[in-house]
């Protein structure tokens, strides 16, 4: 299907890394099913999976792996 936002790419589907920023954390995880434009890159979640993620993000499970990840402060 053409790309409602570019007009121009094509969407298809494919697994992303979907991350979320909670408070000084954050939250990633893997192979989350989206929609995904080969041209601007516009990605969109069904609602269920969306269900699926606040599920899993609010559950707390215990992750596998776990990374470490370095903050930068943004200097201009």
């Amino acid at each position: 299907m053409i790309c409602e936002v570019c007009g121009v790419g094509e969407r298809r589907d494919q697994l992303i890394r979907y991350s979320l920023s909670i408070g000084d954390g954050l939250v990633v995880i893997d192979h989350v099913p989206a929609t995904v434009c080969d041209h601007c890159g516009e990605t969109s979640l069904r609602p269920d999976i969306v269900d699926s993620l606040q599920r899993t993000i609010w559950q707390r499970r215990a992750p596998t792996p776990v990374i470490e990840t370095p903050v930068y402060e943004f200097a201009s």
